[in-house]
């Protein structure tokens, strides 16, 4: 796709500092989770509870679709503004790659809607199918998806694992209260091999996932990525713990009609929902790079020319190639005024080129956008001289 542009002033800030992906990837996880986990809960885990508070799990179901619907939307919205022309929203959804996943997913977030909670002619055999489109949107625009081999189809199975388990823990949780006990147990029998098998699945991939994105033990407490991973093992630590006793304990005295039960269900459903928020934070942040990798994703610029110094950061983010960069003189202030300059990026036959003026003073921000992962060449011609660079481009 040949667009490339510069953002104006008011786009343009630090990388690390915006929030604003590990935010939606949030919204976004838990919104598929209550959507797809309404849709599993009432077809498959707990069908006679679902009837009886349909209100309820279509409350809940509508909510993840809303959510999921949001997250995805202002996603696109907020990708075009880093651009610096949200216009451009309609040619990254029809033109590039990620975009044409987006608008899958935002049609199977319809038809998983319009399938509401079941009732439906062959609708146990058509569901599946579509949940499972859904989250292979997740998993290709994701670390897994760019990094190719088998970490895509194990975070998928990984998804998987965890919708339904967590998205019916949640449903559970919603449709528990006026619900008669003998469906409510029926529910949690079906469910309790389920939440079985899923921790244990969940674990292995979760084990694998993370040995094959953090390289090496050491990053685990020494990158961020590393370090939110571990805040995440923690809250799954305690979900796990919560789960172990809702199987051990709660079900024969809830089968014993001895307790009510709703509390540590509710307090199960809560922590899974955490567990989901820090997954937009990993989702979203970098892993550390592999020992093997040719090219840095990230390079800090330092060139001086004359008396004056060209200052800045070039690195990838979710497909787009970044260049910050400041004009200073001697003592660091910015000068009232810069040149044009060239950026050229290149990858093969795919060429991306972009004159850049200053947005403000002499401060630049340049985002291309680059079709294709991979290392590619850079280069930002000054009127002096060129800086040539090598980038890892990953989605």
């Amino acid at each position: 796709m040949p667009f490339s542009l510069t953002l104006g002033p008011t786009a343009a800030m630090p990388h690390e500092h915006d929030q604003t992906q590990s935010v939606l990837r949030a919204a976004l996880y838990i919104g598929v989770f209550l959507l797809l986990g309404s849709g599993v809960f009432a077809r498959y885990v707990g069908p006679e509870a679902a009837r009886a508070q349909r209100w309820r799990l279509w409350y809940l179901l509508s909510g993840g679709f809303l959510l999921a619907l949001g997250a995805t939307l202002y996603g696109v919205y907020h990708v075009t503004w880093m651009l610096g022309d949200t216009s451009l929203m309609g040619s990254y959804l029809l033109e590039t790659r990620q975009g044409n996943l987006l608008l899958v997913r935002l049609g199977l977030l319809t038809a998983l809607l319009g399938l509401s909670l079941g009732w439906f002619w062959l609708d146990r055999w058509v569901y599946p199918p579509l949940a499972l489109g859904l989250l292979l949107t997740l998993t290709f625009t994701s670390h897994a998806g760019a990094e190719g081999g088998l970490q895509p189809w194990a975070d998928l199975l990984h998804l998987g694992l965890g919708a339904v388990w967590a998205g019916c823990v949640l449903a559970l949780a919603v449709v528990w209260p006026g619900t008669r006990l003998e469906a409510v147990l029926r529910a949690i029998r079906r469910l309790s091999p389920l939440g079985l098998v899923s921790v244990v699945g969940l674990t292995l991939l979760g084990v694998y996932l993370s040995w094959e994105r953090l390289g090496a033990l050491s990053n685990l407490w020494s990158t961020p990525y590393g370090q939110s991973l571990l805040l995440k093992l923690g809250l799954v630590a305690l979900v796990v713990g919560v789960a172990a006793l809702n199987r051990l304990w709660l079900l024969p005295r809830l089968q014993a009609k001895q307790v009510r039960g709703l509390g540590t269900v509710s307090l199960e459903a809560a922590l899974l929902v955490g567990v989901l928020a820090v997954s937009g934070l990993l989702a979203t942040t970098e892993p550390p790079p592999p020992p093997n990798q040719t090219a840095p994703r990230l390079v800090n610029i330092s060139e001086t020319v004359g008396n004056q110094r060209y200052v800045g950061q070039l690195f990838s983010q979710a497909g787009l190639i970044h260049l910050y960069l400041d004009l200073r003189d001697a003592e660091g202030n910015l000068l009232e005024g810069g040149p044009t300059l060239t950026v050229r990026a290149g990858r093969g036959t795919e060429i991306r080129e972009e004159a850049a003026r200053p947005f403000y003073k002499s401060q630049y921000h340049v985002a291309l956008v680059a079709e294709n992962q991979g290392v590619w060449a850079v280069e930002v011609e000054l009127p002096e001289k060129t800086l040539r660079f090598t980038l890892d481009v990953r989605r």
